[in-house]
């Protein structure tokens, strides 16, 4: 499949795909092998083809990974449907089934967050194989839309309340259509005359997530036709003053604990978000925003030996000299 081959409209939604990789986000596919995270979904097919289209412009190889979750009947059929759509282009697949329902029992998760953990460590599998690999994922705009709504619900702060990355260099990951709504990845495949998967685990009200996209998701479209934009224009903020916090504008954070000189030249949310780096290098445990708040007002107000418990069993002491920074103690042995 070659760009000139398409539907005008269709070569169009490519090319606005290959200005938010090259520009946007600053990433240069040449030399890289792009595996694509495929379901057989709308947004997963759309991206291999728009992938495909481009290929050839952007210098990389592309290669298709599919994870059978194991959860549905069709499952075997999708999975033959993958290995089949990437050995008609001439492509690998790379293939699993994981008995994602087992892997939740055993590990005590829920069938969302297993399922999450086996695609994590089928991808970082695959990652470990070749440097050159990044992974692709069919992430869209209505997926940020909906990740920037739970992450208000659950209290995140600013700029993680922009939704999920576009590029994360340390993971290898990729979402080239993250600025895309859905129906435009839709109508593509509708003018290249494409069905796709739908999956009813998309439909069940018992997640989250796809409480968001049937019931609040469209009371915010309702109101506001143009929300999807304005969703795109907050990540874009959001990913602009992340980059400025990083920058050299505020001094590195040091190891060990924060002294008093260092947070005493810092303004308020330079403060904060000098405990929130310290205590995620601590391990898992989102730090959350009234714990950090309380850290800083017992470190201004100069209570001495005052200590804040975060999430993930970590803590902070205030301390006359800064605040230090205390790991989870280990389990007591029997």
């Amino acid at each position: 499949m070659k760009l000139q081959d398409l539907p005008p409209k269709a070569a169009r939604l490519c090319l606005a795909v290959e200005r938010f990789v090259l520009r946007e986000l600053e990433f240069a596919p040449g030399g890289r092998e792009l595996v694509l995270a495929y379901s057989g979904g709308a947004d997963s097919k759309a991206l291999f083809f728009i992938l495909l289209a481009l290929r050839p412009r952007l210098g990389c190889s592309l290669a298709l990974a599919h994870l059978d979750h194991g959860l549905r009947d069709s499952s075997a059929r999708e999975l033959a449907e993958a290995r089949a759509l990437a050995a008609e282009y001439g492509l690998a697949c790379h293939a699993r089934r994981v008995e994602v329902a087992a892997k939740g029992t055993e590990r005590k998760l829920g069938t969302e967050e297993a399922g999450r953990l086996a695609r994590q460590e089928f991808f970082a599998e695959l990652l470990a194989e070749d440097e050159r690999r990044w992974i692709a994922t069919g992430h869209q705009l209505n997926d940020l839309a909906e990740d920037q709504l739970m992450r208000l619900m659950r209290g995140a702060g600013w700029p993680a309340l922009g939704g999920m990355a576009g590029l994360d260099a340390q993971r290898r990951l990729l979402r080239p259509i993250l600025l895309t709504p859905r129906a435009e990845l839709e109508n593509f495949l509708g003018r290249l005359e494409q069905d796709w998967v739908r999956d009813p685990l998309n439909e069940d009200p018992a997640y989250l997530r796809n409480r968001v996209r049937a019931d609040i998701l469209p009371l915010f479209l309702r109101e506001n036709p143009a929300f999807l934009k304005n969703a795109a224009d907050l990540w874009r903020l959001a990913r602009y003053d992340a980059e400025y916090f990083e920058s050299a504008s505020r001094p590195a954070t040091p190891a060990g604990p924060l002294e008093r000189d260092f947070l005493s030249a810092l303004p308020r949310a330079a403060r904060l978000r000098a405990y929130k780096q310290k205590l995620e290098q601590l391990g898992p445990g989102q730090p959350l925003l009234r714990n950090l708040l309380a850290l800083d007002q017992a470190w201004l107000a100069g209570r001495d030996g005052k200590q804040v418990q975060f999430p993930g069993g970590k803590s902070a002491v205030s301390r006359q000299g800064g605040v230090e920074f205390l790991p989870p103690c280990p389990p007591a042995k029997l």
